[in-house]
């Protein structure tokens, strides 16, 4: 009987939504309850990755190398390398006839211009063996006493040996490392004179690795006070030998640009940030062949404990 208007409807419309508040606030609602569950759903999945990554092998690795802290151990090492290693080995290398410029060239693979800025950096060193007093020969002798104890904290405390007692069986290990090392580099550099005609980069790198392999394995076996068997360090060796080869590979595709690009902008100062690079990047290829050693025993030993 009775036509309602347009206008009467949505006036009704209007009464009977203000009539029902919970209507009006439950559909707003939906959207950011949504939202806010998707976003647990994301934090829940992330969660669940990043304890299945902590459990993996990788995850085990990676905690046992923050543990040791490498990075903080490697800058030290870089600063204690160009204040005592380098003295050290420019005095030892000028000393039987070597040049020190020569070892870093080599060890890092730098082409002509890389040189060219290494040799306006550092002198032979025949000046200073002329110059040479006991005094300075015992600060340089202390220095590379302080490289190998460095060392020693790092093996000891990744391999849970504490050192023994007795200062003067620690200076002896000490000296006879420092002796090693030194003969290592040398012999390492000589060899390289004489094999790079025959099969330029590719036997380079062969050596570097065998080489690297038998010095590290032997090192680390000493810098352990022989606490260690020879079998169980073999791992390190064989991982730190591939580090130290694959840094050698990355110092010759990379370093000679950030040595040549470095003198040109910040001078002499950024030829030694490129050298001290390459030397936090040694002290981590000596973290991560130790760490590696120790888990892969770890793992030997847990593989034993199964099978029994």
């Amino acid at each position: 009987m009775f036509r309602s208007w347009p206008g009467d409807n949505q006036q009704m419309a209007r009464e009977s939504s203000s009539l029902d508040p919970e209507r009006e606030t439950a559909e707003p609602k939906t959207a950011p309850r949504s939202r806010m569950d998707a976003l647990r759903a994301k934090t829940d999945v992330l969660r669940t990755k990043v304890e299945a990554f902590e459990k993996s092998a990788a995850g085990r690795f990676w905690d046992q190398l923050s543990t040791t802290d490498f990075m903080n151990s490697s800058f030290a090492f870089a600063a204690l390398a160009v204040l005592c290693a380098f003295p050290f080995l420019a005095v030892s290398s000028a000393a039987f006839g070597g040049d020190l410029r020569k070892v870093i060239v080599a060890r890092m693979g730098l082409d002509v211009n890389a040189t060219r800025a290494v040799n306006s950096l550092i002198s032979t060193g025949n000046h200073a063996v002329e110059t040479l007093t006991w005094v300075s020969a015992l600060i340089l002798v202390l220095g590379g006493i302080g490289m190998a104890s460095t060392l020693q904290s790092w093996y000891s405390r990744i391999y849970d040996q504490p050192p023994p007692k007795g200062l003067i069986r620690h200076a002896a290990y000490q000296l006879a490392g420092i002796t090693a090392f030194t003969l290592y580099i040398s012999g390492e550099i000589w060899l390289f004179d004489r094999v790079r005609p025959l099969g330029g980069d590719g036997l380079i790198f062969l050596i570097t690795f065998v080489l690297a392999v038998l010095f590290w394995w032997l090192a680390a076996y000493m810098l352990l006070y022989r606490q260690v068997s020879l079998r169980r360090l073999l791992p390190a060796g064989v991982a730190t030998g591939a580090c130290i080869t694959g840094l050698g590979i990355v110092s010759r595709l990379v370093f000679s640009g950030e040595i040549t690009n470095g003198q040109k902008s910040y001078g002499p100062a950024g030829v030694v940030i490129a050298l001290t690079s390459f030397l936090v990047g040694f002290g981590v290829c000596l973290h991560l062949g130790a760490v590696f050693g120790r888990m892969w025993n770890d793992w030997q030993a847990d593989r034993a404990t199964r099978a029994t």
